[in-house]
């Protein structure tokens, strides 16, 4: 499992004007925030629990949980809406005294967010901002989205310079998935530094594609669509929401016989750039650590400082990416 680094830990940024404590279920009740005495119910519900960002994510939860009184139980939603549903209902028979939750859809946020009210039931959002019906946000841990989206545009543009690519010759690969807002916000943040950073590149040499489900098979698809469209392109720049993008293009990229001249850049826990830079895949040329480990072990934190405490949950805990090359990648990850 990822160790945690003394250097991240100390970089996590934490916004933290204090939630006023009603609306999004996080208001103080009997039984929940000041209770004296045992272990407090908590439940933590995933999006998914088949990639990895969530299984270490999973573990922050528990083991930051367990040190600090909370006994954590995992729901899987397996990427389905229904299912999610079902965990919620579960969480509440079961008499949950919190929730920290990755939504499936920011669009089922006020529903989720009136029924844990409903409940008297705390709510700490991770990854994918929500918020009520009346547009006031969860408390909120995650990444700092924009700092992150613009390290992958400035290593993008480092690399290029490094390989004396052609500036007339790139084509940008921006492999999006607009159905989630803080991935919008990451590619945003790449495609405005990568322009900055490259003064002779046109926003007419940037193609954009949706890679369907934000993974792997997705981001084969969406760029084997971009080579067979821009067959002149002679080397690609690639950046998406996620590691698992930025792999299925690099497979697109090796099957075309273009990774060599080729640079992509993603963003992750490194579980797949760790294999990436271990097998030396000339595309797979940096990663942004995103530490999602430390976004469950925030998360678990602030619901136990207001479980135990009736300390006021912050409204918003962003943490840093890290740069990762294949220089630093064992220092980083870990060997």
């Amino acid at each position: 499992m990822m160790k945690i680094r003394p250097a991240l830990r100390a970089a996590a940024i934490v916004a933290a004007f204090a939630l006023t404590l009603t609306g999004c279920g996080s208001q103080t009740t009997s039984g929940s925030a000041g209770a004296q005495g045992g272990q407090k119910k908590v439940f933590y519900i995933p999006k998914r629990m088949d990639q990895a960002w969530y299984q270490v994510q999973a573990d922050g939860v528990k083991t930051e949980g367990a040190k600090d009184g909370l006994d954590v139980k995992v729901l899987d939603s397996r990427f389905d809406g229904s299912q999610q549903q079902a965990n919620l209902d579960t969480a509440f028979s079961q008499g949950a005294q919190g929730l920290v939750l990755v939504i499936q859809d920011q669009t089922q946020g006020p529903a989720v967010l009136s029924q844990a009210k409903a409940h008297n039931v705390p709510v700490i959002e991770i990854d994918d901002n929500i918020s009520d019906s009346d547009g006031k946000p969860a408390p909120f841990v995650g990444m700092a989205t924009e700092q992150i989206g613009q390290s992958v545009g400035e290593m993008l543009a480092d690399e290029a310079k490094q390989r004396n690519m052609a500036t007339s010759q790139i084509g940008v690969a921006a492999l999006t998935f607009n159905q989630v807002s803080v991935c919008s916000q990451r590619t945003n943040a790449t495609h405005d530094a990568l322009l900055k950073a490259m003064p002779g590149l046109q926003a007419s040499q940037i193609h954009e594609a949706n890679y369907a489900g934000a993974n792997t098979d997705g981001g084969l698809q969406a760029m084997q669509g971009l080579l067979t469209a821009n067959p002149q392109v002679k080397s690609w720049l690639v950046y998406s929401c996620n590691e698992e993008g930025i792999v299925g293009a690099v497979r697109a990229l090796e099957g075309a016989g273009k990774d060599k001249t080729s640079c992509g850049v993603g963003i992750g826990d490194g579980s797949l750039a760790k294999i990436e830079f271990d097998k030396g895949t000339a595309a797979y040329c940096g990663d942004v650590f995103a530490n999602s480990k430390k976004h469950g072990q925030i998360a678990a934190q602030e619901m136990a400082d207001y479980l135990n405490n009736g300390k006021a949950i912050p409204q918003e805990t962003l943490v840093p990416g890290v740069k990762v090359t294949k220089d630093n990648y064992k220092q980083v990850f870990g060997s």
